[in-house]
């Protein structure tokens, strides 16, 4: 009979299986690892030993999934801004809550978020099967990744594997598909008028839908043609305005009960999405009755084309990643493959450029959004 090799530390041989044996704060635990292999017990008993070392330390502040749900959920409104935003991250929760609903918040560990994921993928609705693309599951780990942050602040546990999961976690991305012109303006002539200048605003400004829904008559200004943006994450930024789109927020209708810049007969666009996928739809029903090509297109659509056309015009890539807010001109350069090899070579020199005529001159570099 062949010899047994030692036991990793923490454990012991009980018969031909391993066993978890240590001491955390006085108390003993014994547990079968249900494994005869020496680097399985190992990694085991280290995943024992840290749940129990979790217990023992917050034994005493010790919430369940449901409890710091409940608290961060007085909490979360004032942190990410958007009601949109919130009403996003209760919605992955709840979903999280069916997976970790039995657990107490500082039981969540990398091997339940891994659980968690698998089960996101192999999702059933309605009796069937449905894909969950990568996309979607980095939302849910970036909610859950907010509820565990909050526990750890107010000490109910420590680290947060949700974080390092949606860093490793790929997310696909569908290839960018321009709107053709005649489609655009297919679908322009079948909005009502603040809605198609709001589509005609986010081809000049590359403006995200909700930036522009909320985007306020008091933070554009006319005489140096900017405006203060409020995006992803409450996070604001100042953008300049071509001439094109200056003109487009100046001639918009003045509405005394309505702050902002676009409306529909003084009334806020509060369901932006809606309006214009039922447009969408509209038109590509139009179209085939009428016996038309039309390809439908999203309203995001249309700052992949504003991106693709201000680079076209002669636009840096490093100004227009500033523009656009990205967090890393890699994100921005995914627009280079809309460019010929001269126009993507002299998007990238964008820099040099600016940097050489700023010495030159002596002063400070000026940057507008028509390409110059």
């Amino acid at each position: 009979m062949p010899e047994k090799p030692p036991a990793p530390k923490h454990t012991y041989w009980r018969g031909d299986t391993l066993w978890a044996r240590f001491t955390i704060g006085g108390l003993e635990y014994r547990e079968s690892l249900r494994t005869s292999s020496a680097k399985v017990a190992a990694r085991r008993v280290v995943e024992l030993r840290d749940k129990a070392i979790g217990r023992a330390k917050f034994s005493e502040t010790t919430r369940s999934w449901h409890e710091a749900f409940i608290a961060w959920s007085a909490y979360i409104p004032r942190q990410v801004g958007s009601p949109r935003t919130a009403a996003r991250y209760t919605l992955s929760l709840l979903i999280a809550g069916q997976h970790f609903g039995a657990l107490a918040i500082s039981e969540i560990d990398k091997d339940a978020v891994n659980k968690f994921v698998a089960a996101r993928r192999r999702s059933i609705v309605n009796g069937r099967g449905t894909e969950v693309t990568n996309a979607t599951i980095r939302r849910d780990l970036q909610a859950l990744s907010s509820l565990l942050d909050f526990a750890e602040d107010e000490g109910w546990r420590e680290g947060n594997p949700a974080l390092d999961k949606m860093r490793r976690l790929k997310e696909h991305r569908d290839p960018i598909m321009l709107p053709d012109e005649e489609d655009y303006q297919f679908l322009l002539s079948r909005l009502a008028a603040g809605h198609a200048e709001m589509l005609r605003a986010a081809r000049a400004t590359g403006m995200r839908q909700n930036e522009l829904a909320t985007a306020e008559r008091k933070h554009f200004n006319r005489a140096n043609r900017s405006l203060l943006v409020r995006g992803k994450g409450n996070k604001q930024r100042t953008i300049s305005l071509s001439a094109e789109a200056a003109a487009i927020f100046e001639r918009q209708p003045v509405s005394i009960s309505c702050p902002y810049v676009f409306h529909h007969k003084g009334k806020a666009i509060t369901k932006a999405p809606y309006i214009f996928s039922r447009a969408t739809r509209a038109a590509r029903a139009a179209a085939q009755r009428a016996d038309r090509h039309f390809r439908g297109f999203r309203f995001h659509d249309m700052r992949h084309l504003y991106a693709v056309e201000f680079l076209r015009k002669g636009g840096s890539i490093y100004v227009l990643k500033e523009h656009l807010r990205h967090s890393s001109v890699k994100t921005t350069e995914m627009y280079l493959e809309f460019l010929t090899p001269e126009e993507a070579e002299a998007a990238k020199r964008g820099r040099l450029d600016e940097a050489a005529r700023v010495r030159e001159e002596g002063g400070a570099p000026v940057v507008t959004n028509d390409g110059t």
